[in-house]
């Protein structure tokens, strides 16, 4: 249910910055004024071009945090109680990165074999 209720903030944010031109200051509406809901608090890393940043958030059941994360710019990297989100302008770079990125499968592959050793899963195939 998370990700269909994504598709309105993305779009609110694509048109305040302009399709992610322009640097806009996250929202001010806190879910702490709901007067309702149990408001939790999250410490989540953020992932931007320049840097990580730690920040804390509130959210409660009318705004849930991935909903938050994403009017200020982030994507959220889990739909319950996140603790890393990473900023649109690096997804949107990566999405491009992968559109004109040419195939190369040997790289892949040494890459994933690589990145599996070190998880400490050997291949019997090669």
């Amino acid at each position: 249910d998370i990700i269909p209720a994504l598709l309105r903030p993305y779009l609110q944010y694509l048109k305040a910055t302009e399709s992610l031109r322009v640097v806009v200051d996250p929202p001010v509406d806190h879910p702490s004024q709901c007067l309702t809901c149990v408001v939790h608090s999250l410490t989540i890393c953020c992932l931007f071009f320049d840097r990580l940043e730690e920040i804390e958030i509130s959210y409660c059941a009318c705004t849930p945090a991935p909903i938050y994360l994403m009017k200020c710019g982030l994507f959220a990297c889990s739909p319950v109680s996140p603790t890393l989100a990473v900023d649109l302008r690096v997804l949107e770079f990566m999405r491009t990165l992968f559109v004109w990125l040419s195939p190369n499968t040997t790289a892949w592959c040494d890459a994933l074999e690589s990145f599996l050793d070190a998880q400490g899963y050997q291949l019997q195939s090669k």
